[in-house]
């Protein structure tokens, strides 16, 4: 009888083993900070991709930096921020330009990790106090030679030493928000804001916006959600990300040149 016990308890044991290999699933997502601009190479043959329509909310933006033309399929070199915690998909985020259905793209999951995006300290905290007795009058010989040899050291640098030379220009200063958002108002009303300036200029926006509303170091997703509800700055948002990360947006350039506009004055700095 112990023996059929023991039978059926190897049989439950192999059973279970066999249920958890096969619904354990493997986690092989790409985590990513949050509020961070990340980038993915994706190469489809099918119709011409465009990022999907914006909406108001939506975890992850999306925007195709460059489209590279090969004789049998497009690269595209995509970038995105994501703005919450979760895994996420960035062939959904994706439309075909001309309407049509997208068949074989491939999936590309990432996920939003908050942890990433805060800085974790290490400390090593001493748990025990160790001791050691020395006879001899030996710390006061050591506090005496220590005593000499920094005085020995002292004179040994600075006895007689010429002066040192003139420190080299620093050079000018690294440009004031102000002043980066009055280069973005000079390219975007001449019409020569590429797609690598108009990401700067969003990051820039963003922070003056921050600046704004005292948000200081508040994490990108909350800031984030602190701009959209503002009054000042929610209908400011939508128009900039609208214009930004929509291929046929309808917002014209001269709606942002407003919205720039009163960042170009070194108070709003």
């Amino acid at each position: 009888m112990k023996r059929k016990y023991a039978l059926w308890l190897a049989a439950f044991i192999a059973c279970a083993v066999v249920v958890y290999i096969a619904t354990r699933n493997s986690d092989d997502s790409l985590r990513v900070p949050l509020g961070v601009e990340q980038a993915a190479i994706v190469t489809y043959s099918g119709p011409l991709l465009a990022v999907a329509p914006y909406k108001w909310g939506v975890a992850v933006n999306v925007r195709i930096a460059e489209i590279t033309e090969k004789p049998d399929r497009r690269v595209y070199d995509l970038r995105y921020i994501v703005n919450r915690a979760g895994t996420f998909d960035l062939k959904d985020y994706l439309v075909a330009d001309d309407g049509s259905a997208m068949t074989g793209l491939p999936a590309f999951k990432f996920e939003g990790d908050p942890k990433l995006s805060k800085n974790l300290d290490t400390r090593i905290q001493e748990t025990e106090e160790i001791r050691v007795d020395v006879g001899g009058r030996y710390y006061e010989w050591m506090a005496l030679f220590t005593l000499l040899w920094i005085g020995w050291l002292l004179l040994l640098i600075f006895w007689k030493r010429p002066k040192p030379p003139a420190e080299p220009d620093a050079g000018p200063p690294p440009p004031t928000l102000a002043e980066m958002m009055k280069t973005f108002l000079v390219q975007l009303e001449a019409g020569t804001l590429n797609a690598d300036a108009k990401a700067k200029m969003e990051m820039v926006m963003l922070q003056c916006w921050r600046n704004e509303l005292a948000l200081g170091n508040e994490p990108m997703d909350s800031a984030l959600a602190h701009i959209a509800s503002n009054g000042k700055t929610s209908e400011a948002l939508k128009k900039l990300q609208h214009w930004l990360h929509h291929p046929s947006s309808s917002v014209p350039s001269a709606d942002i040149a407003a919205v720039i506009k009163p960042y170009t004055l070194e108070a709003a700095s």
